[in-house]
């Protein structure tokens, strides 16, 4: 039995959802298939033919909570589509239909995707990051478009996502849709030797750091943090932590990367040091094989510091 596959797109309203969908539609990828969109909100968009010429899709109007299994199979059973799009309404949490919604055995879930207009995002996520903490949780693709790289912290952009879900693949588009390239906006140089990560950019580092192997392994850079024993190490490690607010200020979590250096007597524990050393990875032991290699640092050197201004790490 073939599957239907199904692309979930949530975001706020006008975030530029339905222009996605229509440009995925009339793209080489789907443009013959049998395609339903299930829609549950109206923008300046719309989903008529002239932006999707190449194809004829079947378009649901209907709000979230139409949303049920009665819809999806009713749509399995007068359409057998090869793959539908479900463009939800952002004012709703996505797990309103991932953790209530039954769908036909026969749809399987390709992607679920966050769409962010970023001349907004500042505002909306810093009024409502309960809602914009359940996007990253229950997707695993966020694009955000409208992005203006001299004026957009891109970095920010970035790690305002990853500190909810690391795992979370993230794209940059600019006003004409052209693709932003990660690499030209680091806030540091790798290139120096050693590279010098500013207290405020740890959990940048940290965050494309697990996603960038080939671009860290072997650099020496400096980093600072509280130096934390772990008894499970016997003094052949540490961890250098920071605290990071995620999405609210219940919800503080800590980064903290394995430092590799034989603990000795005097070593200042609990204390906030510099540290400079190569960066490797390591497994986690995790059998999944989606799971990253985590960084940690062979340490050179270290020097006592004060604490940085901002102990916890921001990312909006």
């Amino acid at each position: 039995m073939d599957d239907c596959l199904v692309y979930f797109f949530t975001g706020f309203l006008d975030s530029g959802k339905t222009s996605v969908i229509c440009s995925w539609m009339d793209g080489d990828n789907f443009r013959d298939k049998k395609m339903v969109v299930i829609a549950t909100e109206e923008g300046e968009e719309e989903y008529i033919k002239d932006n999707y010429p190449s194809c004829d899709p079947v378009i649901i109007n209907c709000e979230t909570d139409e949303v049920n299994k009665d819809l999806t199979f009713d749509i399995e059973r007068k359409y057998r589509p090869e793959v539908v799009f479900i463009e939800w309404n952002g004012s709703v949490s996505p797990a309103e239909f991932f953790e209530k919604v039954d769908v036909p055995r026969r749809w399987a879930l390709a992607a679920a995707i966050v769409v962010v207009d970023t001349s907004t995002y500042r505002v909306y996520y810093k009024n409502m990051q309960m809602l914009f903490a359940d996007y990253f949780r229950y997707s695993d693709t966020v694009i955000f478009n409208r992005v203006d790289p001299e004026t957009d912290d891109i970095m920010n952009l970035r790690g305002s996502v990853k500190s909810v879900n690391p795992a979370m693949s993230i794209n940059f588009l600019d006003k004409d849709n052209n693709i932003i390239r990660m690499t030209e906006h680091l806030p540091y140089d790798l290139s120096k030797e050693p590279c010098d990560i500013a207290a405020d950019d740890f959990g940048l580092f940290f965050t494309d750091a697990i996603d960038n192997a080939d671009r860290y392994d072997g650099k020496k850079v400096s980093l600072i943090g509280r130096a934390v024993l772990m008894r499970q190490f016997r003094n052949q490690a540490f961890a250098l932590e920071r605290q990071a607010y995620t999405c609210c200020a219940a919800d503080i979590g800590v980064m903290a990367i394995l430092c590799l250096y034989e603990i000795k007597p005097g070593f200042p524990k609990d204390s906030w040091i510099k540290v400079t050393g190569t960066v490797k990875y390591y497994s986690n032991g995790s059998e999944d094989p989606n799971e990253p290699a985590l960084p940690c640092l062979e340490v050179e050197s270290y020097a006592l510091t004060s604490a940085p201004e901002n102990e916890v790490i921001y990312f909006n």
